[in-house]
Parts: C-alpha cells; sequence; structure tokens
C-alpha cells in the first residue's frame, strides 16, 4: 500500500488554489488505488476543504502575521524596515513567502518541528507539496521523495517584465540556521526552497506555451488541473445573455472600486454579468448591490461558471488562465504590480488568447466597447481552440497520478 503525504504551504494569508489542484490529483490516485493511503497536512479553509472532500488532515501551525499592518504601510519592506517603494506590489517569490508570513524563526521552528514528526509517525513513500518551504527540506534530511507544482515564475532565477526573484533580500538566514543544525547544503535566497531545493519533479498545471521553462526531465506539464465540483455549493443562475464572468480576486484594484466600475460600465447593457472574489473579506455581495443583469457572489463554483462564460475580466492567476483557455473563454487581464499575474497575462498575450491592457484602461469605456469587440472577434475564438485542445492533451491530475503511482 502506497503512503502519500500532500502538504499545501499553510500560511497566514490562504489560498483555496493552493489546495484545489493537489485534491484534484489526489482524487485520480484514490480512483486508481483505493487502498491509498493519503493525508493532507493543513490548516484554516484549507483543511476544511480537505476534510470536505474526504481526506484525512492533519492540523498544521499557522503562521501569525499581521498582514493588514504591512499593506498600510504602503510600500514593499526589506528585512531591515526599509521603504522600498510608495505603492506596495508584489514583485517576486520572496514577497509573497514574506507576506504569507513564513520567514519568523517560530514559524519555521514549529513548522519544521510538526513536519518531521508527522513524517517520522506516517512514513510517507512520498511527499507532494504545493508552496511549500520547510517540507523540502523536511523530505531531503529524511531521504523521501519529494514532489511539488509549480512553474516559471517559481524558479530561483525567474526575471521578467522587470520583476525578479534574485532579489537582494532573500530572507535566507533563518533557514540557513536550520539547515546548518541538519547538516544540510545552505541557501542564497528563500525562492530556492519554492521549487529548486530537493524537488525531484515538479508538476506544472499549465501548457509550455504559457511558461519559459527549458525542457528537462524534471517537468511533467499537466495542462488544466482543477478537482470536480471545485466549489460545493448550490448555482442555478439562468444565463440569458451572453455572460462576463468578473474575477479579480484580492489585487490592486479593490474590491470597492471594480464592484464600483463594473456596475457602472455593465448595468442594463447586452451581458450577463458574474462579479465574485472568492470569499475576499472586502467583497461586499448583499443583494442590493445587483441590478437586473449584474450579480455579485460572494463564491461561486468557478468550473461550472468558466464553462458558461463568453468573457472573463480576471486578475491573471495560473488556475484562472489555463482554465479560461482552456474552455475557450476571451479574457481581459488586469494583474496588477504582481510578479506572476503579470507574467501569466503576458504569456497568455503573446499566444492571442487573452488581453493585458493595463490597469489605466480598467475604465467603463475600454470595457464595454473592448467586451463588444472581442465577443465577435473570430480569429481570437479560433486561436483558443488551438491552446484548449493542448492543454486538454496534456493529461490534467490523471497524469500526475500515473507518474505518482508508478514512480
Amino acid at each position: 500500500m502506497k503512503k502519500i503525504l500532500f502538504t499545501p504551504g499553510i500560511a497566514a494569508i490562504e489560498a483555496l488554489g493552493s489546495i484545489t489542484r493537489l485534491i484534484a490529483i489526489a482524487d485520480e490516485i484514490k480512483k486508481r488505488q483505493k487502498d491509498c493511503k493519503i493525508i493532507f497536512r493543513a490548516a484554516g479553509r484549507e483543511a476544511d476543504y480537505a476534510t470536505s472532500c474526504g481526506y484525512e488532515v492533519v492540523q498544521g501551525y499557522k503562521p501569525k502575521f499581521d498582514v493588514q499592518k504591512l499593506l498600510q504601510q504602503g510600500g514593499n519592506n526589506d528585512n531591515k524596515g526599509n521603504s522600498s517603494q510608495p505603492n506596495f506590489s508584489i514583485s517576486s517569490v520572496c514577497d509573497v513567502i514574506r507576506l504569507k508570513g513564513l520567514i519568523s524563526k517560530e514559524y519555521i521552528k514549529n513548522t519544521f518541528k510538526e513536519e518531521m514528526e508527522l513524517v517520522q509517525s506516517f512514513k510517507p513513500d512520498l511527499i507532494f507539496g504545493e508552496f511549500e518551504t520547510v517540507m523540502p527540506i523536511v523530505a531531503k534530511k529524511m531521504d523521501i521523495p519529494y514532489f511539488c507544482t509549480g512553474g516559471t515564475p517559481g524558479r530561483k532565477d525567474f526575471s521578467y517584465f522587470g520583476f525578479s526573484n534574485k532579489t537582494e533580500y532573500g530572507y535566507a538566514e533563518n533557514y540557513n540556521e536550520l539547515l546548518k543544525n541538519l547538516n544540510l547544503k545552505t541557501i542564497e535566497n528563500i525562492s530556492e526552497l519554492n521549487q529548486d531545493y530537493n524537488c525531484s519533479k515538479v508538476f506544472i498545471p499549465s501548457i509550455p506555451e504559457l511558461e519559459d521553462l527549458k525542457d528537462s526531465s524534471k517537468y511533467i506539464f499537466l495542462g488544466s488541473v482543477t478537482p470536480e465540483n471545485f466549489i460545493k455549493s448550490e448555482f442555478n443562475f439562468e444565463k440569458k445573455r451572453p455572460l462576463i464572468y468578473v474575477y479579480l480576486s484580492a489585487g490592486e484594484i479593490k474590491p470597492d472600486v471594480y464592484q464600483k466600475v463594473i456596475l457602472d460600465t455593465f448595468s442594463g447593457s447586452e451581458f450577463d454579468v458574474i462579479v465574485t472574489a472568492g470569499g475576499n473579506s472586502g467583497f461586499k455581495s448583499n443583494e442590493s448591490s445587483n441590478s437586473s443583469n449584474v450579480h455579485f457572489m460572494n463564491m461561486v463554483p468557478s468550473d461550472k461558471v468558466i464553462k458558461m462564460t463568453d468573457i472573463a475580466i480576471h486578475h491573471g492567476g495560473q488556475n484562472t488562465t489555463v482554465q479560461c483557455i482552456e474552455n475557450e473563454v476571451l479574457s481581459i487581464i488586469f494583474p496588477g504590480k504582481h510578479f506572476e499575474r503579470y507574467f501569466n497575462a503576458e504569456k497568455a498575450s503573446e499566444i492571442d488568447c487573452a488581453l493585458n491592457p493595463g490597469i489605466n484602461n480598467f475604465n467603463k469605456e475600454f470595457l464595454l466597447k473592448t467586451c463588444r469587440e472581442i465577443i465577435k472577434d473570430n480569429a481570437f475564438k479560433q486561436n483558443l481552440k488551438i491552446y484548449s485542445d493542448k492543454i486538454k492533451s496534456c493529461g490534467g491530475a490523471a497524469k500526475a497520478a500515473d507518474f505518482i503511482l508508478n514512480y
């Protein structure tokens, strides 16, 4: 009986996207080998989600980090507390790791202790992580194969469009203290731990055309990876017009701003519009904000919504970008100052599967005019069909499951 430990990184900022791909892969493994023993280490909403999917969950340490205080400071602070720029942006993996609260001695100490104890008691044959910074170290020390999800923006040498993981402030000090104590190789930059350090295989939930990765046996492209019934909720929306799906999540365009702009732009238009934020606390989904054709919903089953969508206006997250292309949905992407989202938006734009018009074009005139134009653009649609077929041919979660079970 094979035993597999799934470890979506536990962070101060939760992201269901971090666990859904692992759930999709775990589901495919269980279909093929029902007696396979699977455990998830998770916390918060992610733990609840894994439990609701029928998996055994070991609760893990959740870092304490005042994200709002950092955001209110209005800039990126280096590890000496110096403000580096007036407007907040996420320029690298290092920024994300810091925002998630993963650089403190307390986090590293507690997480290493818990993960080491779990690995020693469960004795997994393989560990599969997503955005983990401690488990790669545990796996190396215990000599257990470690796989993870990843992509171009997660590489330590990522440097595109003015964003770079080669930041001066690599936040490596506390991790190197642990590595030295374990007699393991130290790191120069914390981004190395994301997918470069001790990772036997990196599973890419995308296609080569949306990445910039040299051919390597280390990378396995999966295409789209999302579980069936991603959001377990009732959804009985009746589509009466061409549908625009708006998912801008948490980013440079704040919920109160995009809710107002979307309502002003599309209320009374020829489109149906669904606006959601995936549980963002700043998003208001009360019915009084709705118009006859613009609907604000806190959570929706995105897989179902995208299948019926004609145009998506979104933030450029990897899952959303790939899902839209897979379902041949025209996209207008507003990634803001976010290294990964901007990379995804540019790569989708390069293959003519999306527009990346810049935040200054997030206004009524541009949005309405562009939606009316691209919905009639047959060349755009034909190109989406080409890359949709490529995504579908990659094998998805089933391909990952087959590889893992035969490893």
